[in-house]
């Protein structure tokens, strides 16, 4: 018996020590979400949502979806028009479907194919004047996965002046008419 009572114990004492916590792993820090960077790298906006336009057919073989994400100081008004000033990310992708906004990996180009995006952004837009300056998104990749109701939308490219540019969306993505 005396045995016994001892090897409970040794089974208790090693089952604990074998049950530690999970407090021992590294910490895994994940990539912000909704910031984009630019330039040096040191330049950065926040995003605070998005919204796209009607899947259009716009030649037999071209299907584009328009998306546009909006920075920090940009809101839709009541009339689904932007407000404010702030940045903003204007995207054009290219499918084979007219279903919808598709996701995938889709290539920065200039090509209206199916699988290419075009893009541009803004660090400064105002709605209420006609000559904003954007930065064309010249190189790169544009990842967009489903995400429950939502979308995560990945950038990473080189500008018009080949500045990086990257960051992520993370978000509903409504459509707007």
């Amino acid at each position: 018996m005396k045995n016994f009572k001892l090897l409970l114990v040794l089974l208790i004492t090693i089952s604990l020590n074998s049950c530690n916590s999970d407090d021992d792993l590294p910490a895994v820090e994940l990539p912000p979400t909704n910031v984009f960077c630019y330039g040096d790298g040191t330049q950065e906006f926040n995003v605070t949502g998005a919204f796209r336009g009607e899947t259009l057919e716009i030649a037999t073989d071209q299907i584009r979806t328009q998306v546009t994400i909006l920075g920090d100081g940009l809101t839709l008004d009541d009339m689904d028009e932007i407000d404010g000033t702030g940045p903003i990310i204007l995207l054009d992708f290219y499918g084979d479907n007219t279903a919808g906004f598709q996701t995938g990996l889709y290539e920065i180009s200039t090509l209206q194919e199916s699988a290419n995006v075009s893009g541009s952004f803004s660090i400064d837009f105002d709605p209420t004047i006609t000559t904003n300056n954007f930065a064309t998104l010249d190189d790169g990749l544009i990842q967009v996965s489903p995400f429950n109701n939502g979308y995560l939308i990945e950038i990473d490219a080189t500008d018009e002046n080949g500045d990086d540019f990257h960051g992520n969306y993370f978000g509903i993505v409504p459509i707007i008419q």
